[in-house]
Formats: structure tokens, sequence, C-alpha cells
């Protein structure tokens, strides 16, 4: 009698300390599950149009090395091969297109962007009047439309920035146009900075025009000075460290203050 006593007492006290370890792992897993969820809502989000290629590549990587989400987009997303090897979210986009920047919003519906990086760009090297058209309505017009199709997406954010990627080729102090087209559009694209500066600032929307300089791309040529590998992470620095009153203005991608 004193033995089953003492097993019966025994398996009870098994049974408390199972229950409570397992009780224990439970909520352990709840606050470990509760943790990864607040980190995810925390995570800062960075939208980069023409991503799969050159810079727009260059800056995924940084953002996504320095834990940001990153959301890339490209015309044709099949070929996206490196974007989508480093972990982003592709996205089909082509800037011109009204249906396709609707269609992106749409997707896009009630999520956060903490940064919109306008890179899309083409450079033709004609003075054909179509072909300077079609600059105008990617370099120019597409940033335009495609951040404020993407304002509600940031203004869900605690600091919300808008990063237009600009030329010297496009300044007008010291510049000479020699560029045609492209140089024509990248000065609109300033303008386009203070528009969207102008509108959205009371929203606390930080909108700058960036310098990247002379880039080793596809555009840039083998013979440019800078790596963009190193842009990118200099233009990280940037955009992480802006303040308001920065808003509206002019910048080379190291943080150095441009004149129009």
């Amino acid at each position: 009698m004193k033995n089953k006593k003492i097993f019966v007492r025994t398996g009870l006290m098994s049974w408390v300390r199972g229950g409570f370890f397992s009780l224990a792992a439970v909520s352990l897993a709840g606050m470990a599950f509760a943790a990864e969820e607040k980190d995810m809502k925390n995570q800062h989000t960075v939208l980069i149009t023409g991503a799969n290629r050159g810079l727009g590549l260059e800056f995924a990587k940084k953002f996504q090395a320095a834990g940001y989400e990153v959301i890339g987009t490209a015309r044709k997303p099949d070929e996206a091969a490196e974007l989508k090897k480093i972990g982003a979210e592709v996205m089909e986009l082509d800037v011109t297109s009204n249906e396709q920047i609707e269609a992106l919003a749409k997707k896009l519906d009630g999520r956060k962007i903490d940064i919109l990086i306008n890179n899309a760009g083409i450079f033709p090297r004609t003075k054909d009047r179509e072909d300077m058209m079609q600059t105008y309505s990617v370099n120019t017009l597409g940033p335009y439309f495609v951040s404020e199709a993407l304002i509600p997406n940031l203004k869900k954010s605690d600091s919300p920035r808008i990063v237009n990627i600009s030329s010297g080729l496009g300044q007008l102090t010291g510049g000479n146009g020699g560029a045609g087209g492209y140089s024509f559009s990248k000065a609109a694209l300033n303008m386009v900075t203070r528009n969207l500066h102008s509108s959205h600032h009371r929203d606390g929307v930080i909108v700058i025009s960036v310098n990247p300089g002379h880039n080793k791309t596809d555009m840039g040529g083998d013979g440019a000075p800078l790596e963009p590998a190193n842009t990118a992470e200099k233009l990280l620095e940037l955009v992480e460290t802006l303040k308001p009153d920065q808003s509206g203005g002019f910048w080379m991608y190291d943080g150095e203050k441009l004149d129009w």
C-alpha cells in the first residue's frame, strides 16, 4: 500500500512537471512567434524600380543585406534572375504604363513602404523626337506617377522617403545639356522632386533627387570611374540619415549638397 502511494505521488509529480515544461515550451514558442511577428512589422520595406540590373540591382543588394524587405520591379520579371536570387520580391512594372502602375498599387494595397527609389531610366543616344519623348516618359513622368500611386503606402511609414535617381547631366548649374533628351529628362525630374516635396512634405514624406555619379554599368560603360557597389553603399547611408530639412533638395550619392 505504501509503495502504491509512492507510485501515485511520483506519477503525479511527473505529470505536473511534464505539464509545466509543456506549458513553458508552448509559452516560449508563443513568445518567439510574437517577437518574429513584431520584427516583421518593424522591418523596413524599400521598393526600387528598374531593379533587375545596373545600379538598381546594386541598390537592391545593399538594402537586402542591411535587413530591408526589398521589392524590386522589372519590365520582364522572368528575366530578373539575379534580383530573385538575393531574395527580393519581384513585381512587374513598366513605368510608362498607367495600367501597370495601377496594378502595382492594387497589389500593394495596405502594405507599408518606407522608401521608394525611382531608379528606372533609359539613355538613348539619338536626337530623334520619338526617342526623346520616350525618355521623358520613362525618366520624368514615370517617377511622378509611381510616386503618386504609392503615397498611401508611404504614409503608413513613420519615416517615408522618395528618392529620385537623377544625374549631373540634368544639373542646370554648369550644365550644357550635352546629353540631349537624357539631360532634359533629368532636369525635369528635379522639378518633379520639388513638386512631390511641395505636395507631401506636410505629411512627413521626405523627397530628394540624387546624382549617383558615373558608374560602371551597361548605361555608364566600362570606362566609368565609379563602382556601383560603392555608390549603392553610400546611397544607403544617405537615405537612412535623411532629415526633413533635406527634403526638396538635390544631393550627391555620398551626401554632398548640390546646386540645381
